[in-house]
């Protein structure tokens, strides 16, 4: 890899300055036309501190779905992060990086030939599955891979639920998979789960770790003998949602299930964690209207709609596919009144409305409205409908980040094209 450089693509600010003046720098040069995405790298090196420091034993591996903005994925592989990929796509993007094979787990349960046999190319042989066909399939296409068995442990409190997706049921089905994989020769090395996504839960994690002891003590009786445990997802990423008592109860579990003489390898793939709080969108109002609504008791009430450059099909995508709220901030006087409001995007479509129902004192064409915590999940699902353009993601990096990073490797360098 080229030696780790700053370019125009990454902005580098001194070391006292807060993201937060970075905001009102951008909001007092507007309105503007975009809308603005503030990615702030120092953000995503302070997670990765925070997951060393409370989970010594768990290696995180991030989920590059979650938001693959490249110099995210840069600077991440140049703090040494594993990494979880769900497609050919992704396998070819972070090897392009320079990734070691070995640092990336091929995690989605049913794969097409044509990833497998990449993958086989590559030598990325870690990879999950849940179910014979998958074992069938690899098989026939990759018998060298080593396999991790997802099996299935929902939380109950959760943004999405991924299990009535992928995973199996540790009891009436991962025996027969494993028992499968011997008859077919195939190297199982782990078990995996995955909890959902944004999980409320912590104490699920115990559960699920237990469960997978057991796993492990059942694998030994059909020949196996399993080292890696992959505890998935699931972790909040929001600013101000610490995950203390995540690590607090992983470390419990795993310290009784796992203890570190057995020398098991334990690895999980946060996506959230690392990204939500590093983005803050900078919005602007573009249009208004004043509505009368008429109510149930005759009277009739004043409703103001405002249409922002940035909406569904952009930033937020979560708000429409996970029931995420968004929380706007705008900037009025201590004493301003307040209005039933309803906040849209920028499109036609009628479902494009970030906020059905909110208190708002009154806005203006022109006026900002910034919503933090916007880095997960949003704009890598975002399209061009209505022929809009998606957000432009500006990236900034302290001095001393920088100069940090620059000592951990010479061989890394922040990708030249955000794409």
């Amino acid at each position: 890899m080229s030696s780790l450089k700053c370019t125009t693509n990454v902005k580098l600010i001194k070391d006292e300055m807060l993201i937060e003046d970075v905001v009102r720098d951008i909001i007092h040069t507007g309105p503007h036309e975009d809308p603005i995405h503030v990615l702030d790298l120092d953000d995503v090196v302070r997670k990765h501190r925070s997951w060393c420091k409370q989970l010594p034993r768990v290696e995180p591996y991030y989920a590059i779905k979650c938001n693959d903005d490249p110099r995210i994925l840069q600077t991440m592989t140049v703090l040494g992060l594993g990494f979880d990929c769900a497609s050919k796509g992704e396998l070819e993007r972070m090897l392009d990086f320079g990734v070691e094979p070995g640092r990336i787990i091929f995690a989605q349960p049913a794969k097409s030939i044509s990833s497998l046999l990449y993958a086989r190319s590559k030598k990325v042989s870690f990879m999950t599955f849940d179910s014979a066909f998958e074992l069938e399939k690899i098989h026939q296409h990759y018998p060298e891979a080593q396999l991790v068995l997802r099996i299935r442990h929902d939380a109950l409190k959760v943004r999405c639920v991924l299990g009535k997706k992928f995973g199996c049921d540790p009891i009436n089905e991962a025996p027969a998979l494993l028992r499968k994989a011997a008859q077919l020769s195939l190297e199982v090395v782990g078990i995996s789960f995955h909890v959902g996504s944004d999980c409320e839960e912590p104490e699920v994690y115990y559960h699920a770790i237990q469960s997978a002891r057991g796993l492990f003590d059942y694998a030994k009786s059909v020949g196996f003998e399993l080292s890696l445990l992959d505890i998935g997802g699931g972790f909040p990423g929001d600013r101000y949602k610490p995950i203390d008592r995540y690590a607090q109860t992983i470390t419990q579990a795993i310290d009784r299930f796992f203890p570190v003489e057995e020398n098991v390898r334990i690895i999980a793939e946060p996506g959230r964690f690392f990204v939500a709080s590093a983005v803050t969108l900078v919005s602007f109002v573009e249009s208004k209207r004043i509505v009368t609504e008429r109510q149930e008791d005759g009277s009739d009430r004043t409703r103001i709609f405002y249409y922002l450059n940035d909406g569904i099909y952009g930033t937020f995508s979560f708000t429409h596919h996970e029931g995420q709220e968004a929380i706007p901030i705008v900037q009025h006087t201590p004493d301003a009144r307040k209005y039933n409001s309803s906040v849209w995007g920028p499109t036609c479509d009628s479902s494009d409305v970030i906020l059905q129902d909110i208190l708002l004192p009154e806005l203006h064409i022109g006026d900002s409205v910034v919503f933090e915590n916007v880095g997960a999940y949003g704009i890598v699902r975002g399209t061009a409908f209505n022929g809009l353009p998606l957000p432009k993601v500006i990236a900034y990096l302290r001095e001393g980040t920088w100069s940090t990073l620059q000592r951990l490797t010479a061989s890394s360098h922040i990708i030249d094209d955000s794409n």
